[in-house]
């Protein structure tokens, strides 16, 4: 299992505009459900969404199916299927969780 953890800081001035983007797509209809078929498709899945404040910074763990590069993770995060619905209002930094210092996986494995 690979997992990399998600530190998403806000841009200057975009925090409002991105939680009013993120409320409307997981509203009932908003196709939330359906991003996240096409993310499991694409091979990444999002284990948990930690926000510490509206301003920042959100913090999560996604699952990254194996053969995937760090490098096409970022783009994953960073591109039209991520987290930035867009407006280009998140600077994302992935960082790869050690699962083997962890002495087990986090959560069961969707991959």
């Amino acid at each position: 299992m690979r997992c990399d953890s998600v530190q998403h800081e806000s841009r200057h001035g975009k925090a409002q505009d991105w939680w009013a983007a993120a409320q409307a797509a997981m509203a009932p209809g908003g196709g939330w459900d359906d991003a996240v078929v096409k993310n499991l498709e694409a091979g990444f899945f999002n284990h948990s969404f930690c926000p510490t404040s509206a301003e920042g910074p959100i913090v999560c763990i996604w699952e990254v199916r194996e053969g995937i590069t760090s490098e096409q993770f970022q783009d994953f995060i960073d591109g039209p299927m991520g987290v930035n619905f867009g407006l280009a209002a998140m600077m994302n930094i992935c960082k790869a969780v050690n699962v083997e210092l962890a002495g087990n996986t986090p959560y069961p494995r969707k991959f």
